[in-house]
């Protein structure tokens, strides 16, 4: 999220420097003309032409400057979701089994630090519930390319661990993020519990934390796991399948049905459309040895407890094909949400939560079947 620097509370700006201001994003012709308003000027046009040359060229007032300064919005970065399971062989609970000395700061500690975690946050309950944990954290990084006000960029994180239900010695771990430093950091974050877990015998020195990678498909088994994902459940009710990044394997001779992509020396399709689990390369079984799919993005009309609408959920490997690298893990990201008019009150954060926890379970099940077929 971006955030906006604390220098912009030190002057009132003016000329090039309230110009930058006035172009950024979330200052629209609405603002403008507002603002102008606020200084007794009425213009007919809005648009920058009209309203930057009048704005640049006079003094704001502190009232004025607080309007405009509460109008730049900071655009939230949407929350992705990685998802590990772990073999947990010991009957401590979860906040018992975090290090008393956790330090997240020691943790992320290096010689040339690219962003800085935001206080010291701890891993605490969900609640009353020992065996479920949450580390929420915040990272800040510099950004010198911005505008004066634009410095600073803050982004949010969490880590969660928890027993799954009716899964004896399974603990779920979930990397929520929102930019590449908080990847960043909670994969240092995890990387140390699981040391510490395994030297506390908590978790068997053996056992690697499960993963779902792109190389733990064969080609068939992925896309198998992809139109899987098409057949929905009591919450997610499949409409249509809007995106798609595949292409074909280079160890692999095509047949002649699809021999054109060689010839061309297709190497990826992003493809675009309403209906494309319907396309000939996941529709004909035969050709699936030969494609590789990576990502797919699923509309679905969505029925909670509280509130119905859809969603757009894209859901793979992201970026698999710019190095092919076979360890790339799989990411959920809930796109966009549309709520029925009845529901637009509804938080859009807590509806958030709980497509992400409904379709944790579909993507779960989905994957389980894969593997055992």
């Amino acid at each position: 999220m971006e955030k906006i620097n604390d220098n912009i509370n030190r002057f009132l700006p003016f000329g090039e420097s309230l110009r930058a201001i006035l172009q950024h994003d979330s200052i629209k012709d609405r603002e403008r003309r507002q603002l102008l308003r606020l200084k007794g000027v009425f213009v007919n046009n809005s648009d920058e032409d009209s309203t930057f040359p009048i704005l640049t060229t006079s003094l704001l007032s502190p009232n004025e400057f607080e309007f405009l300064r509460e109008k730049l919005q900071a655009k939230e970065d949407r929350e992705k979701i990685i998802t590990r399971t772990l073999d947990w062989e010991s009957d401590k609970t979860l906040i018992s089994a975090i290090p008393d000395n956790f330090n997240i700061q020691e943790i992320i500690k290096a010689n040339f630090p690219k962003y800085k975690v935001i206080g010291s946050p701890n891993f605490k309950m969900d609640g009353n519930n020992p065996n479920k944990i949450i580390l929420d954290f915040k990272c800040e990084t510099i950004n010198y390319s911005k505008a004066w006000f634009r410095g600073k960029n803050e982004f949010k994180g969490q880590i969660v661990f928890e027993k799954i239900k009716n899964k004896d010695n399974k603990v779920q771990l979930q990397i929520i993020h929102t930019s590449p430093e908080t990847t960043e950091i909670a994969e240092k974050v995890s990387k140390n519990l699981e040391k510490h877990f395994k030297e506390n015998d908590y978790m068997s020195p053996k056992k690697e934390i499960q993963r779902i990678l792109f190389k733990g498909f064969t080609n068939e088994e992925r896309i198998q796991f992809f139109l899987g994902m098409t057949d929905g459940n009591a919450i997610f009710d499949f409409k249509k399948a809007t995106f798609l990044d595949i292409g074909p394997d280079p160890d692999e001779s095509l047949p002649s049905e699809i021999n054109w992509l060689e010839l061309a020396k297709v190497r990826e399709l992003n493809i675009n459309g309403e209906v494309l689990h319907k396309l000939p390369f996941l529709n004909d079984k035969a050709l699936h040895k030969f494609m590789e799919l990576a990502e797919m993005e699923i509309i679905y009309n969505f029925f909670l407890c509280s509130v119905e609408g859809s969603c757009y959920i894209r859901f793979g490997f992201n970026n698999y094909f710019k190095k092919r690298i076979g360890n790339i893990e799989l990411v959920v990201d809930i796109v966009k949400i549309d709520m029925k008019d009845q529901y637009k009150n509804v938080p859009i954060a807590s509806i958030r939560n709980n497509l992400m926890k409904e379709f944790e379970k579909l993507k779960t099940e989905k994957y389980e079947w894969c593997k055992l077929q």
